[in-house]
């Protein structure tokens, strides 16, 4: 008996086109998540550029109000550890944010849900002079659809010339 009619092929044609229409949903569901996760760190990089503004002793008071995690620690290059009040206290180190200009470099992003993590680099000039290169990590938690900012870890690099001294002349007597 000769068969003109089998079902392999068919049954074969109809899973292909359910993986492949299976694939295509994944697809699309990965390119929406790949488009909201570049919406996240665009959100995440103009909080941080907003901190960076406003880490000054200008605008620190009110910046901190707002946009700065209760939780807020500091690990400084030159070893000093702060909470959110000491760093306001510490107007020394405000001025001198003010005071330098910088240039970032090799910025990486990641989220991971409620928290943004920055990392980079950082070199300092003060009045167009090099004075040092930071690498930097900078860390936001997500509050009432706010980013703020929670913590900042630097670490001067080994080509830095020596670091300045932020310690006031009445903290070494």
């Amino acid at each position: 008996m000769i068969k003109i009619f089998s079902f392999r092929p068919i049954v074969l044609i109809g899973l292909l086109l359910i993986v492949g229409c299976s694939n295509v949903e994944k697809s699309k569901s990965s390119i929406s998540d790949n488009k909201d996760s570049e919406s996240v760190k665009n959100e995440l990089d103009t909080a941080f550029k907003k901190m960076w503004k406003n880490v000054t002793l200008k605008n620190a008071t009110e910046y901190f109000k707002t946009d700065v995690s209760d939780n807020f620690f500091t690990i400084n290059a030159d070893g000093i550890v702060q909470n959110k009040s000491e760093l306001l206290a510490d107007t020394k180190r405000l001025e001198m944010l003010e005071i330098l200009s910088f240039e970032f470099f090799d910025q990486q992003i990641k989220v991971y849900d409620n928290v943004g993590i920055i990392n980079g680099r950082i070199k300092a000039f003060s009045e167009g002079t090099y004075v040092g290169e930071i690498f930097y990590t900078a860390i936001f938690v997500k509050q009432k659809d706010i980013w703020k900012y929670e913590n900042w870890q630097g670490t001067w690099t080994k080509d830095s010339p020596p670091p300045p001294s932020f310690i006031s002349e009445n903290e070494l007597e």
